[in-house]
């Protein structure tokens, strides 16, 4: 209604100036007509009738039949017309008939070229339709009648609109009923977070007398006169300076977060909480079995308790790969806590097997120390950045990683054993595993804004 509104507005003069024309045009036409006194009395004469005057033509007549085109009909009905043809209409006076004004002749043209636009869009738009038909049809006609075939080409393009999380989805079904085991397991995860608690308070120095144990934390008790000084990071080569056991209170803080949040209602019988539950409280409980090998030098029982934490922490984040966390505070008090965890277990292993072999004075003929320290270290590296690439990547083992790893940078420069290769080995394995984690979180990311968007996932903005 309202481009009408506005072509009547707009057209108004030309209306204007037509009806003066048609105006002109019919007196100029019809004969005079006689006065009404003579018109009586011819009538009078005639036998009663009036003279019946000439009709008036108002509109231009429209052109003979072998002017007109085939298909223009002059109704109201749109022709199709090829798209590749192009119509000119001849005028729609005849030549005998003198032509319209100016004004009104250009009104008559602008309609025409309107009329031919809309036949040739219309049979474009059928074309186009016909002979190359989309598997998408929108709200309109065009490609409309093909939905039912969309299917049949959806593979190659809907694959671009369509993201595929590179993880398992969180699973909505409801929670089994607790039980008893459940019970069970939340004590037990509770007993691991004491146990790690009283570890680090022995690493504190809070047991015994601090002149002849001192503490392993603030009173530097690695470096001489814990178990003969070999986990200072002075006398082997994976062995990182003992100042990054400062982690050990962080992660002891995480157990005890993560062993209230057991507790919540909405978490006493999940999958994911029933099957790594019973390794988070295993590693914690470890603990108290590390921190004493340490005191009492005990190298053996020192590998054994870091490979079982580690392994248990392994089996734990492979089960929170299969099951994923329903939501970010879930994956934060769980997920992240143990994700530190972790990552300090593996430079805990590298370092407990480094101590161990060097002790036992192990080793090959031919193949230098340094090598096999590079080779561990690159097992090191690897399985921390396997596992931190898992799920939207754990971002917390590449941090715990690096801590470590940095820490056994300065003791293979500046210490008494040195090796350039280590150093740079764990140098860049750090920034690797932290790049890839990254690497990982932005992809995603990434991906889940574009697909959110509407947008290909393969374009970059």
């Amino acid at each position: 209604m309202d481009e009408r509104a506005k072509n009547w507005w707009a057209n108004r003069k030309v209306r204007h100036a037509r009806r003066k024309a048609e105006a002109a045009r019919a007196a100029a036409e019809v004969p005079e007509t006689p006065a009404a006194g003579t018109s009586a009395r011819h009538a009078r004469r005639s036998g009663g009738q009036l003279p019946v005057p000439a009709p008036q033509v108002s509109l231009p007549k429209p052109p003979p039949a072998e002017q007109r085109p085939e298909p223009q009909l002059f109704t109201d009905a749109i022709p199709v017309v090829p798209a590749e043809e192009t119509t000119v209409l001849p005028p729609y006076w005849d030549e005998p008939q003198a032509p319209p004004p100016p004004a009104a002749r250009r009104e008559l043209d602008e309609q025409r070229k309107r009329t031919v636009i809309a036949q040739k869009a219309a049979a474009i738009e059928k074309a186009t339709a016909q002979d190359s038909p989309r598997p998408y049809g929108g709200s309109g006609s065009i490609g409309g009648q093909y939905r039912h075939e969309a299917a049949a080409f959806a593979d190659d393009e809907e694959d671009l609109y369509t993201y595929i999380p590179p993880y398992n989805l969180p699973s909505r079904s409801p929670d089994p009923e607790p039980t008893q085991w459940d019970l069970a397991r939340r004590i037990f995860v509770s007993l691991g977070a004491v146990a790690a608690v009283l570890s680090t308070m022995w690493m504190f120095g809070w047991f015994g007398s601090s002149e002849e144990n001192p503490a392993i934390l603030g009173q530097r008790g690695l470096q001489e006169a814990q178990a003969g000084g070999w986990y200072s990071g002075e006398q082997a080569l994976l062995s990182p300076d003992y100042n990054w056991y400062w982690l050990w209170p962080a992660i002891t803080i995480g157990l005890i977060i993560h062993a209230c949040y057991q507790w919540r209602p909405a978490q006493h019988s999940t999958p994911r909480q029933q099957r790594s539950g019973w390794l988070i409280g295993t590693a914690a409980m470890l603990m108290w079995v590390v921190t004493a090998s340490l005191y009492a030098g005990l190298f053996t029982l020192n590998l054994l308790s870091s490979l079982a934490i580690a392994a248990a922490l392994t089996e734990a984040v492979r089960q929170f790969n299969l099951y994923t966390a329903r939501n970010d505070t879930e994956r934060k008090l769980t997920d992240d806590i143990v994700g530190l965890f972790y990552g300090f277990a593996l430079v805990q292993v590298m370092s407990a097997l480094s101590v161990w072999l060097t002790q036992l004075g192990w080793h090959i003929p031919g193949i230098p120390a340094p090598l096999w320290a590079t080779i561990g270290l690159l097992i090191c590296v690897w399985t921390a950045a396997f596992y931190s690439m898992t799920e939207r990547g754990r971002i917390t083992i590449a941090l715990s990683l690096a801590w470590g790893l940095f820490w056994l940078i300065f003791p293979r420069i500046l210490g008494e054993v040195t090796s350039v290769w280590v150093a740079l080995g764990a140098a860049m394995g750090a920034f690797i595993v932290i790049l890839c984690t990254q690497s990982r979180r932005y992809r995603i990311n990434h991906a889940e804004r574009r697909a959110a968007m509407g947008r290909p996932l393969e374009d970059i903005i």
